[in-house]
C-alpha cells in the first residue's frame, strides 16, 4: 500500500544510540509507516515505522512483532526499560 504519514504513540520506551536521549512510552509522533515486504505473520502484515528523536533528530526504526504482540526496535534506538 506504499508510505503513509501517521500520528502515533511509542509503544515502547527507547534510548536513542547517537545522543543517549531516552524517549519514553507515550511519546507521540510523527511517523512514516511502510508495509515490510515479504514479511507476514500468520496472514498478518508486519509494518516498519520511521521517526525521529527528540534531541538529536536521528532517525529512529521500529516494526510490529505480531507473533509476540509486540514492537521491536529495529535501529537508531535501543530498547529501555525504566522499571527494571
Amino acid at each position: 500500500m506504499g508510505d503513509r504519514n501517521v500520528r502515533m504513540m511509542l509503544p515502547m520506551s527507547v534510548q536513542c544510540n547517537r545522543c543517549g536521549n531516552y524517549i519514553y512510552k507515550g511519546t507521540r509522533f510523527n511517523s512514516r509507516k511502510e508495509d515490510v515486504i515479504g514479511e507476514t505473520y500468520l496472514g498478518i502484515q508486519i509494518f516498519r515505522f520511521y521517526f525521529r528523536c527528540t534531541h538529536c533528530d536521528a532517525e529512529l526504526t521500529m516494526k510490529t512483532d505480531p507473533k509476540n504482540s509486540d514492537c521491536i526496535a529495529e535501529s537508531g534506538a535501543t530498547r529501555y526499560s525504566p522499571w527494571t
